[in-house]
């Protein structure tokens, strides 16, 4: 404990060191190097073991301007029209998007130039090199990196190896020496501004410090000052600090001192450290958690005093965190330490941080289903078998553990154990039973008790789910999480024993009898949950409507996958749940057959609260709409009073009569089209031509979802001559989606494909990241969970509109799927099943009729380029506008062998000479006709409906026969032969004969089959005891007579050891 404390003081005195300099100088050293020359830009070359990372991208040289930024690039200059905060509506060019780091960007006077009267221009550009080892420099940076740990939320101790310092001293711009004439006398001055950057890395991390010590330049009305970070070559800026708050930006509290402001700048998304951000705007890392809550999280925003902060959720703010707490209990103006608290809530969560003077800091926040999170990041629930299960109403002893080093790193750490249990209608989390008396170590990383030294009063009765919690005593003492928990679970085994005095053995009977007789009474959901497709092949494709259940799928390498439907290999779920915030679930066997409810316990079962939560949450209707735990209250807990605590007896059948399939009689296949290769498209009805010129297009238009793409000569080798995709925009709703290949420019070694929703760079490559839920859409990352590359990437839309790409060969795929009746054009053409009409030109209600090359491009795709004069709201930001130029639209008369007369592989091997491209578009052609095949509408008759029945088959399809083989309770009457047959005249189809076989249980064959099932075990008592008594005469005998060889002895000892014991 002593070094604990010693680590508190230390970070004490760092604090209080920081804030009591306040008033302090504001610039750090800036050395006696000088800038001399307005152009070329100042190089500063990085040793050869040393890079700067920026923006996602690794640089080996920095540029000074006396523009006010330094740049990545020696091409970066101040452009007068670059208004960076605002939206491009021009072509941007290479003389104008460089990466650079702007602490004021602005149009500098030249230096060394002379003033009005004669007078020589003053200003000057410094810059310093701190590296580490020498002992001086290595002072400043580490005063540098204290600056920065103390700064930077999720940064613990920052060690820098170099930093670059470049400080403006006394400039001034143009506007003062060209439009004002400004000179040294007084009245006249120049308006002049001192300011600063430092640039510090490790080669891992990166960030900026912006010092300003005066900013006295006051902006021409036209100007575009402003200061932030330029991504470049097309990739986006950030604001550090909004225009209008530059002029009084000495007066503005940021960090230890007025002034100052620290940014990590490593990648796409800019951090802003320190406190009193004059934007009101929160920053926590790390930026995404589970519904669970429990991780640890750092914030800045507000400047903290020694009062209570505490963080607060959802619109309506009504759940709060514990209060937060200061880094190992340090005196930290400037960073908070704060516990995500249990939410109702997923997707893109608002959260709140009120300061001590009124002020509302805010941000957002990911929030991801239980699922979704790590193994480690759960208390785990240990099944050691019979008696000692979880799930079983009758466990003698319970087990769990959980890693110690997610909770705390300190050996000498408590933790308390606790159940919580949820409440459905209040929607809160308001029961707390202890499972310890007394906390125990957080090193023993697990726990063990009896279920029977649980105390707990009549109330636990009336909760069905729960959670076990580990919690640290001390929150300073956290690392990762301060409170652990399992998934939920069901709490029979709490439960039980007030259950048996209320109901008797046979409680959980009981149970489900009383949960039929109140669900009964409300079914109207089920009318509109989707219905299922038919075979598992449609589920797979279908990516606008149906996904995979995270707990049942054939992409699972869990040893608990398909625990609630073993007899299937996968399971999707509907995406969107329906107006009373129900959804689907539909299961297939290893055959891709439907599993129906009627047919199997294990099979296909609706929701009544759909398992993903249905926004708005937290609703009081049908459902409570609360992610995961709604889902359990109403559909899982039942279905273990109901079957798994009843054996799959006759209470089973209740269960599955209220959770029927829904029937895939009513289900429509999408339709696809797709974008692949050196620019082919293949249209919704399967038209093929290819975008020979460069711009963006529209590719989809229509109400709900519009889609642009970016057609250009490939970066990565431009002596081909053709096109490819390189940018995809998408608007749903009120989402706008980009996904752009990242070109050779840029770092492609961790992802290949920019992700960004409106305006926001994401990051889908690892395991809570995968999948982000927006306002009208969803992003999720559709690579194998080995692959952190991101290359593939999927958009789901409210209106059930699938959208995918990938990245394959340095060039981009997009597949998009529509489901029926939606309405479009565009490049990817209509879908009403006449592929004539899909060249169809913008505002004309005719197709092309000539389909050469050139005619296709010149009259067909370019009416859906994005132009200036039409004013086309764009959905890519820096618009490339086409021209009407067909240089590449060239016809190949000749077909290549190999391409086997694909069309699409035989353009591109003659347009590019690469036939290891042209195999992969090949592929990609395969891979269309392999969708349509899976996609193909199944005519089906549906479930064969004889309650109770064994069939012989379960595959309804069209031409299918049926025998119903047996019954699993009662007795089978009517015909037990059908075949699923097509009607005459008509495009229906249904079972013959008339469905009579009928699985009869009544009462008077019960009672039947009750005695021969008595007379049949007084039958089998007998034979087994007459059978004992031989037994026993013949030994007696065998014992009068030789003994028997030792061998044979043994052999007969063997034999019995095997023998089944009565």
């Amino acid at each position: 404990m002593a070094v604990f404390h010693r680590r508190v003081t230390g970070l004490t005195l760092l604090f209080t060191f920081l804030f009591n300099n306040l008033k302090g100088e504001v610039l750090f050293s800036k050395g006696s190097g000088e800038v001399a020359v307005n152009f070329p830009l100042k190089e500063i070359q990085l040793h050869d073991d040393l890079v700067f990372p920026f923006f996602g991208q690794n640089y080996h040289s920095l540029y000074i301007s006396r523009d006010g930024f330094v740049a990545f690039s020696e091409y970066a200059r101040y452009v007068t029209s670059r208004q960076f905060t605002k939206r491009d509506e021009k072509h941007i060019n290479s003389a104008e998007d460089y990466p650079f780091v702007a602490p004021f960007y602005y149009g500098g006077a030249d230096l060394g130039s002379t003033l009005e009267q004669g007078n020589p221009y003053r200003g000057k550009i410094y810059y310093n090199q701190l590296k580490k080892g020498d002992s001086q420099q290595q002072r400043e940076l580490e005063e540098i990196g204290k600056n920065i740990t103390a700064s930077i939320p999720g940064v613990r101790e920052f060690d820098p190896e170099y930093a670059l310092v470049v400080t403006w001293v006394k400039v001034t711009d143009q506007y003062n020496t060209g439009i004002l004439k400004c000179t040294d006398t007084p009245g006249r001055e120049c308006q002049s501004n001192t300011f600063q950057v430092v640039l510090v890395t490790n080669s891992t991390l990166s960030f900026a410090i912006f010092n300003y010590e005066e900013m006295n330049i006051r902006f021409p009305s036209s100007s575009n000052y402003q200061a932030g970070f330029n991504g470049g070559y097309g990739r986006g800026w950030s604001s550090a600090i909004s225009v209008n708050r530059i002029v009084n930006i000495t007066t503005l509290q940021a960090s230890d001192r007025k002034g100052r402001f620290i940014y990590q700048i490593n990648e796409e998304s800019i951090i802003m450290g320190g406190c009193g951000n004059p934007d009101g705007k929160l920053e926590i890392v790390p930026d995404f958690a589970g519904l669970l809550g429990g991780q640890m999280v750092d914030v800045t925003g507000p400047c903290f005093s020694s009062g209570s902060y505490s963080l607060s959720f959802g619109n309506s703010q009504r759940t709060s965190s514990p209060e937060c707490v200061t880094e190992e209990g340090g005196v930290d103006k400037m960073k908070r330490r704060c516990e995500i608290p249990i939410l109702t809530e997923r997707g893109q969560v608002s959260v709140f941080m009120k300061a001590l003077d009124g002020k509302m800091y805010n941000t957002t926040i990911t929030i991801v289903l239980p699922s979704m999170m790590p193994l480690d990041e759960h208390v785990q629930l240990v099944d050691r078998g019979p008696n000692s299960r979880w799930t079983d109403t009758s466990a003698t002893t319970l087990n769990l553990k959980w890693s110690p080093l997610v909770l705390s790193t300190h050996s000498n750490a408590k933790v308390l154990i606790r159940l919580r249990g949820y409440n459905k209608k209040l929607k809160s989390w308001d029961l707390t039973v202890p499972i310890t008396e007394t906390s125990v170590f957080v090193n023993q990383g697990g726990y063990q008790f009896k279920p029977s030294d649980i105390t707990c009063d009549e109330r636990c009765e009336g909760y069905e789910v729960g959670v076990i919690e580990v919690e640290l005593q001390h929150p300073i003492m956290a690392n990762k999480y301060r409170t652990l928990r399992s998934k939920p679970t069901p709490l029979g085994w709490l439960v039980s024993k007030g259950m048996v005095d209320l109901y008797g053995d046979s409680w959980p009977g009981a149970k489900c009898q009383s949960w039929y007789d109140k669900d009964v009474m409300i079914t109207s959901w089920l009318n509109s949950v989707p219905a299922c497709p038919c075979y598992l092949q449609q589920a797979l494709v279908d990516i606008g409507r149906w996904q995979k259940d995270f707990g049942c799928n054939i992409f699972s390498e869990s040893a608990n996958n398909c625990k609630f439907h073993s007899e299937a290999v996968h399971c999707a779920r509907s995406v969107q749940p329906n107006s009373y915030g129900a959804g689907n679930q539909c299961c297939y066997r290893a055959d891709g057959t439907l599993i129906y409810s009627a047919d199997s316990y294990q099979g296909s079962t609706p929701d009544r609260s759909h398992d993903w939560g249905s926004a708005p949450y937290n609703t009081q209707d049908m459902g409570a709409r609360v992610p995961s735990l709604s889902h359990w209250v109403d559909d899982v807990v039942s279905f273990y009073y109901c079957c798994l605590w009843t054996g799959f007896n006759k209470d089973c059948d209740k269960y599955m009569s209220l959770r029927p399939t829904r029937d895939c009689t009513t289900y429509s296949s999408p339709k696809q089209a797709m974008v692949y290769g050196q620019g082919n498209v293949r249209t919704f009805d399967d038209e093929k031509y290819h975008v020979c010129g460069e711009g963006d297009f529209i590719l989809l238009d229509s109400s709900p979802v519009s889609i642009e793409g970016r057609f250009q000569k490939s970066p990565f080798n431009q002596n081909y001559n053709s096109t490819i995709l390189t940018d995809v925009g998408v608007r749903a709703g009120n989402d706008v989606i980009e996904i752009r290949l990242k070109g050779p420019s840029t770092d492609r070694s961790k992802r290949v494909l920019d992700v960004l929703v409106n305006g926001q760079y994401q990051f889908l490559d690892n395991g809570q990241h995968r999948w982000k839920d927006f306002t009208d859409s969803t992003v999720m990352n559709s690579d194998d969970p080995s692959n952190t590359m991101a290359s593939n990437v999927t958009v789901i839309t409210k209106s059930g509109v699938g959208i995918q790409v990938a990245e394959k060969d340095e060039r981009l795929c997009l597949l998009v799927m529509i489901p029926p009746q939606f309405d479009s054009k565009g490049l990817l053409g209509s879908w009403n099943n006449n592929s004539d009409d899909d060249l169809k030109p913008r505002d004309s209600p005719y197709p092309i009729v000539y389909k050469t090359p050139q005619k296709i491009y010149s009259q067909f795709v370019f009416s859906w380029a994005i132009t200036k004069n039409k004013g086309s709201s764009t959905i890519v930001p820096f618009p490339v506008f086409a021209t009407n130029k067909t240089d590449m639209c060239v016809s190949h008369p000749q077909g290549y062998p190999q391409c086997h007369e694909d069309e699409a592989c035989n353009h591109d091997y003659w347009s590019t000479k690469n036939w290891t491209l042209a195999y992969q578009t090949m592929s990609m052609s395969s891979r269309y006709q392999h969708i349509q095949e899976d996609r193909k509408q199944v005519r089906s008759c549906g479930l064969l409906n004889v309650p109770l029945s064994i069939k012989s088959t379960y595959n309804y399809s069209l031409g299918s026969s049926v025998t119903i083989t047996g019954c699993r309770r009662g007795q089978l009457t009517g015909d037990k032969e059908y075949s699923c047959v097509a009607k005459e005249k008509s495009n229906t189809q249904s079972w013959i004969p008339d469905i009579t076989a009928e699985c009869d249980e009544s009462p008077e064959q019960a009672d039947t089959m009750m005695i021969v099932g008595i007379v049949i075990a007084v039958v089998v008592v007998l034979a087994i005891i007459i059978i004992i008594l031989l037994v026993m005469r013949k030994r007696r005998g065998s014992m009068k007579e030789e003994k028997k060889s030792e061998p044979d002895a043994q052999q007969y000892s063997v034999v019995a050891q095997k023998e089944p014991k009565i």
